[in-house]
């Protein structure tokens, strides 16, 4: 989930509840677990039905038809990886529709070559109708049995969802076979389990602390009584889940916590909040968490998942945003701790750009670290994948033969359709007239010149190129310059013109920037620049500059003089 659909949903009022749930398991015949179920009003045969969609096991494809096709994929991410004993990786992720939302399926590939190269689908969980599947997790277990858990729910988040899982006792096989799918508890569990030294498996499962954001309020559930970050225990090696214990960390935002036992028996949760990391401590076991607190752990305020684990060697690994500055997923970052959390050493980075998100890692026998991540859900839409060891963390630098940085797991290239007959453009009519002088000598702070035309590039760090002619503008020179920034130095006076989105099409919009430097709206009808989606559909900003003046602006305009 994005940061602004929490922060809405966090600001919505409360509904009035009707029905309070503690966590619920349901499974197999063969595996029986328990259910807590406690109902406060009747309920009808149509609300019966209701509750029972998401309830439901997803249909497992096995073969996946062209309709999961990465050329029909617009929106990816949020990846899991995991390696059998024989070295055969598997990596899972969800994407589908044009964002998060009940058109989403998971997705799982494997490599039998350490990643070098990789399968296509081999299977895919996709609910019918506006149940999606999301927020899948790869885990071996003890036994060597690897687990894929997921979420289900209706629409974005329906106030319950439910984790699930399928297993298999073959995962060093290219096409094992896999159990049936079983639904272990209500909530969303995206992290790796923890084992503790008594034999127990804890599983970390959240109820999200805002209400549902939902397509049909109908199909909502008012759990607030159970929100919190669980933990769901087993003591039969997963045969039966039982919730265990919760801690409420303030601020917490989508939760996505993990569990580290430390040396003295205590565990260790860390969630994610609006704040960078919150943190819970257990002295039993995970029945009762204390208060929640920040951490002082290397991570600069960017709420956003991470990923901690316990080496072989003892230490914990921590894997993070760290920019140098700014409240970004950027610069994710690896950290070691040889005193269960208390100071860290090293810092390799493994990627420093922007939209950089949500690792989960594992460790294989040879010490050989591999974390995946996501980068540019909508953009690139890649999977991406890094090996390296403690050496090279502790050096902060690649310098072992098994470093390797930003290996390509999977990319999508969907592309967003847009219809725009369906799409009405604003005259702009309440803009000043187009101003008409010569163009000045215009000197880039970082980027280059060339004439606006259609299927010119129109930024160094995207493929994005002018979808069709602007009339009154083609043949005009341009600045390519970065999506995230542009400057330039106007060496003599005359008209520049900068092509941004509204407001209202694209919070991107660069708008106040241009204001504050004096540009103002041209009465000209807005174009659609790039791309198939109405966030790009711009207006053209203007102004007289003088010979010396510097123009200056953020994400995201277009140059023009």
């Amino acid at each position: 989930m994005t940061n602004d659909q929490a922060n809405a949903a966090a600001a919505r009022p409360h509904w009035m509840p009707w029905l309070a749930i503690a966590l619920l398991a349901i499974c197999c015949p063969a595996r029986p677990c328990r259910a807590q179920i406690e109902e406060n009003a009747p309920v009808t045969p149509e609300e019966q039905e209701r509750n029972a969609l998401a309830l439901k096991p997803a249909p497992v494809i096995l073969s996946p038809g062209p309709q999961y096709a990465g050329s029909a994929r617009i929106f990816q991410g949020i990846p899991g990886i995991e390696r059998a004993l024989n070295g055969r990786l598997w990596a899972v992720w969800y994407g589908g529709g044009p964002g998060e939302g009940p058109d989403n399926y998971c997705m799982l590939v494997t490599s039998a070559d350490d990643g070098a190269t990789w399968s296509d689908l081999k299977l895919v969980i996709d609910p019918p109708g506006n149940i999606r599947a999301f927020d899948p997790c790869l885990w071996m277990d003890p036994d060597g049995r690897l687990w894929l858990f997921y979420a289900q729910g209706y629409s974005l988040w329906d106030g319950r969802a439910g984790v699930w899982a399928i297993v298999t006792e073959q995962p060093g096989d290219e096409n094992p076979e896999w159990s049936a799918p079983r639904r272990l508890c209500d909530g969303i569990m995206m992290n790796k389990p923890t084992v503790l030294t008594s034999g127990a498996w804890l599983l970390p499962a959240a109820i999200w602390a805002f209400d549902p954001i939902i397509i049909d309020e109908a199909y909502a559930h008012d759990i607030a009584g159970t929100t919190g970050s669980w933990v769901v225990a087993s003591t039969d090696r997963g045969a039966t889940w039982t919730p265990l214990g919760r801690s409420d960390v303030d601020e917490r935002q989508c939760d996505e916590h993990m569990v580290v036992e430390r040396q003295d028996g205590s565990l260790w949760m860390l969630v994610r909040t609006k704040y960078g990391i919150g943190e819970s401590v257990s002295t039993d076991g995970g029945k009762t968490w204390g208060p929640g607190r920040r951490t002082n752990l290397p991570h600069f305020e960017a709420a956003a998942r991470f990923f901690i684990r316990r080496l072989s060697s003892g230490k914990l690994l921590l894997v993070c945003h760290h920019p140098p500055s700014g409240n970004a997923r950027s610069y994710l970052t690896a950290f070691l701790s040889g005193d269960d959390g208390k100071t860290w050493q090293g810092g390799l980075l493994l990627d420093e750009r922007k939209y950089v998100s949500y690792p989960d890692g594992v460790q294989s026998p040879d010490g050989t670290i591999y974390i995946i991540y996501d980068f540019e859900r909508h953009g690139a839409k890649q999977i991406l994948m890094a090996t390296f060891t403690e050496e090279d963390v502790a050096a902060g630098k690649c310098v072992s033969d098994r470093a390797r940085l930003r290996v390509l797991v999977n990319q999508a290239t969907g592309v967003k359709r847009l219809d725009m007959s369906k799409v009405t453009l604003k005259d702009n009519a309440d803009g000043a007239p187009l101003l008409t002088a010569a163009s000045p000598d215009i000197e880039p702070a970082d980027g280059e010149l060339d004439t606006f035309r259609q299927g010119a590039k129109l930024f160094l760090n995207r493929a994005y190129t002018v979808r069709d002619k602007v009339e009154g503008f083609d043949g005009l020179r341009f600045v390519r310059a970065s999506i995230d920034h542009a400057e330039v130095v106007c060496r003599s006076a005359g008209v520049v013109f900068v092509l941004t989105p509204l407001p209202d099409r694209n919070k991107d919009s660069v708008i106040e920037e241009l204001l504050g430097q004096g540009f103002e709206k041209a009465a000209v009808s807005e174009s659609l620049l790039f791309g198939e989606i109405e966030g790009n559909i711009c207006s053209i900003f203007q102004k007289r500059v003088e010979a010396g003046e510097t123009v200056r602006f953020g994400k995201w305009g277009v140059l023009l003089y």
